[in-house]
């Protein structure tokens, strides 16, 4: 559809034609917007009972979490029999849709979904990339109500796991983005390899799985201590990808034009830590 409009995506019964003028801010799930390590390493577990095999310890699934689920049972174990290893994915996946599927309340980070409102009310163009199946995804936005926030959503299905590039580069495709134009927002060292190689900027959150330090050395410009925080960088973002660019934040009522003195923060001023901030986290 070009730059300036594309369908936001929905979930199926509607379709909007929605204007693209702000940076295109891709979002991970496990460890970003969902606390959802206990439950993908007891899930793991009990795949790998059923198939007769003995599970992976929790740390090594949690540290592996951000991986497409056929690459994190390669990592996270000796070569298996083609037939063990179709046993462990196919136990695996029913039995996490079925765990999801029947959850009282999903495990989201308190603070993501008023952010991602608010990010959209300012005119981001948002997107999901994630190493999760399609239907856990769709269930996701479902349930929480954000098909209408996200112009593309990249999943397991039809790309290549990451660090790979191909989700940025079917959303860019998608959104009528560059990779300029572009932020990676994630908690894993392959959200920012993925962006690093797709020549788009990466930002780190501190409340999931990897350290700080780690994301700032694999090439995050900025950790996100907080939601509030991650969209003081964003902002700040936003105005040297896009100058002449005016946001108004309404969680704030503050009105953020790039350049002068409107409280905008820029890269000075977005709290970027470095390795010394990072040390004892």
């Amino acid at each position: 559809m070009g730059r300036d409009w594309a369908i936001r995506c929905t979930d199926g019964h509607a379709i909007v034609s929605a204007p693209l003028k702000r940076t295109l801010v891709l979002f991970d799930v496990d460890g970003t917007l969902l606390d959802s390590a206990d439950g993908i390493s007891d899930i793991m577990a009990e795949a790998f009972h059923a198939a007769g095999k003995t599970p992976p310890p929790a740390a090594a699934v949690r540290g592996l979490i951000g991986l497409s689920l056929p690459e994190m049972i390669d990592a996270v174990t000796a070569p298996l029999p083609c037939g063990v290893r179709e046993k462990i994915l196919n136990g695996y996946r029913l039995r996490y849709f079925d765990m999801v599927e029947h959850l009282v309340e999903l495990p989201v980070y308190r603070g993501a979904a008023s952010t991602l409102g608010r990010l959209s009310d300012m005119g981001f163009v948002l997107g999901v990339a994630t190493g999760k199946a399609r239907r856990s995804t769709s269930y996701l936005l479902s349930e929480m109500n954000w098909w209408p926030y996200f112009h593309t959503i990249q999943c397991a299905e039809g790309n290549a796991s990451k660090p790979a590039t191909s989700m940025v580069r079917h959303a860019l495709k998608e959104t009528g983005r560059r990779p300029e134009e572009t932020i990676m927002v994630g908690d894993s060292r392959y959200d920012m390899q993925m962006a690093k190689a797709a020549g788009v900027t990466a930002v780190g959150v501190a409340w999931g799985y990897t350290s700080g330090l780690e994301l700032m050395r694999e090439g995050a410009t900025a950790v996100a201590q907080s939601f509030d925080h991650l969209v003081d960088i964003l902002i700040g973002l936003d105005a040297e990808i896009g100058p002449g660019f005016c946001a108004t934040d309404p969680a704030r009522g503050a009105s953020h034009a790039s350049g002068g003195t409107t409280g905008l923060p820029d890269r000075t001023r977005v709290r970027v830590l470095q390795d010394e901030d990072l040390a004892d986290r």
